[in-house]
């Protein structure tokens, strides 16, 4: 492909440059090995180019993907708890099993935190997601802190926010350091069974919580959340009976 070729497509795509700009643009991917001149008629990407350009690809496909993860019910609020179920609970045993002493003490010191600041609203959410970040690095499992930064992406930031207002109506709050630190104990005495055990009692709970019928000033607490937060279509609500989309 040579240079007019790749600006008639580009302005196809309404990004307008010229052949000037663009043949630096290409004599920079020469020199950088993606790309090489065939005969004077144009480049083709070379074996490291075509790489890239695939890497390229699986990453927009990624974020694709990614785009379409939203918190725009209860229900999303359920699932989402669910999946962190399955994962976490196999991180509690990797970090039960392989944990060093300096790693458990950081966690120590992440849950102090946690109970430290319980009372103060913005701060007891971000320690409270920290210790379960915390934990994934800890795994030194590659797959399990892939999928975990999925999980624990910051388009579900939203999410400690919405266990709050409902922890906050069922007076569960502060439950989650008792959980935590029941967990953390396991750690200390490498032992992988409880250390699953009580993640899953910790995380069933917050599912229990998100299941149960919601007060009508809690859903519509929700819904004002959401809606600032750009995730929740104008024409959507809340039942207060299931929590989905009416």
């Amino acid at each position: 492909m040579g240079a007019r070729e790749i600006i008639r497509r580009m302005a196809d795509s309404g990004l307008a440059f010229s052949e000037s700009t663009v043949n630096r643009m290409l004599r920079r991917l020469d020199e950088m090995g993606l790309t090489r001149s065939v005969d004077g008629k144009g480049r083709v990407l070379s074996e490291r180019g075509r790489a890239v350009a695939q890497r390229a690809e699986r990453q927009r496909r990624w974020q694709q993907g990614l785009g379409q993860l939203e918190l725009r019910t209860l229900h999303d609020v359920r699932d989402l708890l669910v999946a962190r179920r399955g994962l976490e609970r196999e991180i509690a045993r990797a970090v039960a099993l392989r944990a060093s002493e300096a790693e458990i003490a950081e966690l120590r010191r992440v849950l102090a935190g946690h109970t430290h600041n319980i009372k103060i609203d913005s701060i007891r959410r971000a320690a409270a997601v920290d210790f379960h970040k915390a934990l994934a690095v800890v795994s030194q499992n590659s797959i399990l802190q892939a999928v975990a930064t999925v999980l624990f992406d910051p388009r579900f930031d939203l999410l400690e926010q919405v266990l709050d207002i409902i922890t906050a109506d069922r007076g569960t709050t502060e439950e989650s350091t008792g959980e935590h630190e029941a967990l953390l104990a396991a750690i200390e005495r490498r032992d992988p069974d409880e250390a699953e055990q009580a993640m899953v009692r910790h995380i069933d709970r917050l599912i229990a919580d998100a299941s149960v019928d919601v007060a009508p000033s809690t859903v519509r607490a929700i819904e004002h959340l959401l809606r600032q937060s750009g995730q929740w279509p104008d024409d959507n609500r809340l039942t207060p009976d299931t929590g989905r989309d009416s």
